[in-house]
């Protein structure tokens, strides 16, 4: 129960800009104030100082001697759906498209005539239920980042 309350505080903790911020930094992996506050494009430097220092106290990020500030990647909240490779954050469901894609390219090929139509049409089912969830969940995470934007204007 107590770790449930502590994830949801945390949770909460990491939300709008500072969610913004925190998915910058796993994109890029290391940053300073200046490049967070010219990439967001916010209204001013103390802002990222903000966000990042809130992360800072969350041990989502660490700074360095030089005053970088390095990501320490985190599965959390709708994060727990997605997989950080590189500069990308890629939605799970994105793999479980291509593995179905894969089998109903395989059915095409390999069955036989009559067959081969039929058995694709219905493997394409899941493929096609990948292919909107991976995009409901990149429209999901980039509204996370955008809900800042509305309420500012």
């Amino acid at each position: 129960m107590k770790n449930e309350e502590e994830t949801e505080a945390f949770e909460k903790g990491v939300v709008g800009t500072t969610f913004e911020v925190y998915l910058y930094l796993l994109k890029v992996r290391s940053t300073s104030e200046r490049e967070v506050y010219h990439s967001l494009e916010m209204s001013s430097p103390y802002l990222a100082t903000y966000h990042l220092n809130k992360l800072l106290e969350l041990k989502l990020v660490n700074k360095d001697a030089t005053g970088a500030y390095k990501v320490n990647p985190r599965r959390f909240g709708i994060l727990r759906f997605f997989t950080v490779t590189g500069k990308w954050v890629i939605p799970r469901t994105f793999f479980y498209t291509i593995l179905y894609l894969a089998i109903a390219l395989s059915f095409l090929m390999t069955l036989p005539e009559g067959w081969n139509v039929f058995v694709f049409g219905l493997s394409l089912v899941p493929a096609v239920n990948s292919i909107v969830e991976t995009k409901l969940f990149y429209k999901a995470i980039s509204n996370r980042s955008t809900d800042r934007a509305r309420k500012t204007k």
